[in-house]
């Protein structure tokens, strides 16, 4: 099984080292590598680094600058306009990378993601294999994955994403249940500083200490919950389906969260939770920035999920439901009046369509290329 770590970054990756370390210390070392995407910001220090991790560890620690990313993605040319630079969606190059070169789990990690565990990569292992894990639905069709964290004054929050609707109707009678499941995505979750929405941020941050479960969990079919693109891995199944558009604000990744849940629920796929932790020491934001970018993608989550859970899904590979999903949102969405949805969201949603329809097209072209 070949495991790829993968991350962006504007600054010289240093905490790439620890990860090195943990996976020789644990045996994994000829099943991993590394592939790392740069930006116009990036030092050129970075590439030297990265290639002395590699030199001296013996692990392939791969690192894309400016011009390998234009080099690469010749052959990819819509994608290659599509992708502006300055913007973390360059994770999306080394997503691609992965794929391309065989990669059966892709780990995404933030430059900001510091180890906080044992045998970091061994907690991804078990996604596309049968595995015993415990299952949780609730009546509403949400459940909080941020219940399972403790704050250091108890405090109760949710993860960047979740609907606000359904903060409100609090699930009180959640259903757990154990069973063998396939599961291709395993979000893994954090101490410190934990992926929460700005608003939150602003008004009671939070600070993780620790996981409350001694084990991993996956949400039943037709229970949402999102997971980010930090300490996430991907089984490569889903690649097809987990594009991460840009310029939709601080709703990349969640969204695209939601369309793979949806899918994963139409090809009996699941999504888990737990380990492996990492610590998040935040890279400084403007939280009033971030508010502002998390705006049209708070506004419009709880309409948007129960738009993906309403539409019948009838194909049989991630690619084609992803496909068929997209076309029926479009078709759903055009039948809509501006009094239903105004042209600020229609424009909002037709963006995010459209960043897949690339993807979708990328996708196609990687079949023919290989």
């Amino acid at each position: 099984m070949k495991i790829t770590i993968t991350t962006t970054t504007i600054h010289i990756p240093y905490l790439i080292e620890d990860y090195v370390k943990d996976v020789i210390k644990y045996g994994r070392k000829d099943d991993v590598d590394f592939v790392i995407t740069g930006d116009r910001k990036t030092p050129v220090e970075a590439k030297e680094y990265c290639h002395s991790l590699q030199e001296k560890y013996g692990i392939p620690v791969l690192f894309m600058d400016v011009e390998d990313q234009d080099i690469y993605l010749d052959k990819y040319s819509k994608l290659k306009a599509y992708l502006p630079w300055n913007c973390i969606q360059r994770r999306q190059v080394a997503i691609l990378k992965a794929y391309e070169d065989g990669a059966d789990i892709i780990i995404l990690i933030d430059d900001d993601n510091y180890i906080a565990c044992e045998d970091y990569v061994g907690h991804h292992l078990g996604l596309g294999k049968e595995t015993s894990l415990s299952t949780v639905s609730s009546p509403t069709g949400w459940y909080n994955i941020c219940e399972d964290l403790e704050d250091r004054q108890a405090r109760k929050f949710y993860p960047r994403g979740y609907s606000w609707v359904n903060r409100i109707d609090e699930v009180k009678d959640s259903m757990w249940s154990k069973k063998e499941i396939r599961t291709v995505v395993n979000a893994g979750f954090w101490l410190g500083d934990p992926d929460i929405d700005a608003v939150t941020r602003l008004a009671a941050p939070i600070d993780v200490i620790s996981y409350k479960r001694d084990h991993n969990y996956a949400l039943e079919k037709g229970t949402y919950s999102p997971f980010n693109s930090q300490n996430t891995a991907i089984h490569r199944d889903i690649v097809p389906v987990y594009f991460l558009v840009p310029d939709i604000g601080r709703f990349d990744d969640i969204w695209s969260s939601y369309i793979v849940e949806r899918i994963s629920w139409q090809m009996n796929d699941y999504v888990s939770y737990g380990q492996p932790l990492v610590k998040q020491n935040r890279n400084e934001h403007d939280l009033w920035v971030d508010a502002y970018a998390e705006e049209m993608g708070t506004k419009m989550t709880t309409e948007f999920c129960q738009w993906l859970k309403d539409i019948e899904l009838t194909k049989n590979t991630y690619l084609e439901c992803g496909i068929e999903l997209f076309e029926k949102l479009k078709k759903h969405i055009d039948n809509l009046s501006n009094d239903e949805l105004p042209v600020q969201k229609r424009a909002y949603v037709n963006h995010f369509i459209d960043g897949h329809k690339v993807w979708f097209e990328t996708m196609n072209m990687f079949s023919a290329v290989k």
